[in-house]
């Protein structure tokens, strides 16, 4: 506890949560870059645009975006929550769209470990795009500003937004796949 007040108290408050949410989008840009496909079929299930390059251009954006949000913080911090309010957006048509249909669709947010898309997807893009509007609203440095007054709270609150942007993920597709699985029974039972 005490080493969590250390950071707090050396850095602006928005940085961790910040870096938190820069660490979710480079995750899913590189596997966005790694394996488009999921990502073009919910896309394209959208009547989107999906191709492989559109999908590659769309991770690689997201991973300039978080590495300028977690090295630089402040001005990175628009398109960061400008990404999230779009993936909102997106979510936000998947969810009214399997409602509509019965068809559950694929998030597509993290190549090969997506998930079914639910309300989960939609909160936790909203908090993420809250997040970006808040290190707007109070100034907040990257970790490279903050690496002279303070190494070890920006260690730390590197490894604190790390195991932040893990749990996040698993949120999303952790949590939805395992209850997904207790929803739909074995084949070969009843």
């Amino acid at each position: 506890m005490i080493v969590i007040s250390v950071i707090v108290a050396s850095l602006p408050l928005a940085t961790g949560p910040l870096v938190a949410a820069a660490f979710v989008l480079a995750v899913a840009g590189a596997a966005k870059l790694r394996r488009p496909a999921p990502t073009g079929l919910a896309l394209a299930r959208a009547g989107l645009p999906g191709s492989d390059p559109i999908v590659r251009a769309l991770g690689a954006a997201e991973v300039v975006v978080a590495a300028g949000t977690v090295a630089l913080g402040g001005p990175w911090a628009a398109p960061l929550a400008l990404l999230y309010v779009g993936f909102a957006a997106f979510t936000t048509l998947q969810v009214v769209s399997a409602r509509r249909t019965g068809e559950v669709a694929d998030c597509g947010c993290f190549g090969e470990r997506s998930a079914p898309v639910g309300a989960t997807h939609v909160a936790a893009n909203l908090a993420l795009a809250a997040i970006g509007l808040w290190a707007l609203v109070a100034p907040t440095a990257g970790v490279a500003a903050s690496l002279d007054a303070s190494l070890g709270a920006t260690v730390g609150v590197v490894a604190l937004g790390l195991l932040a942007a893990a749990a996040i993920r698993a949120l999303l597709t952790d949590l939805p796949a395992l209850t997904a699985a207790q929803v739909t029974p074995a084949r070969g039972t009843s």
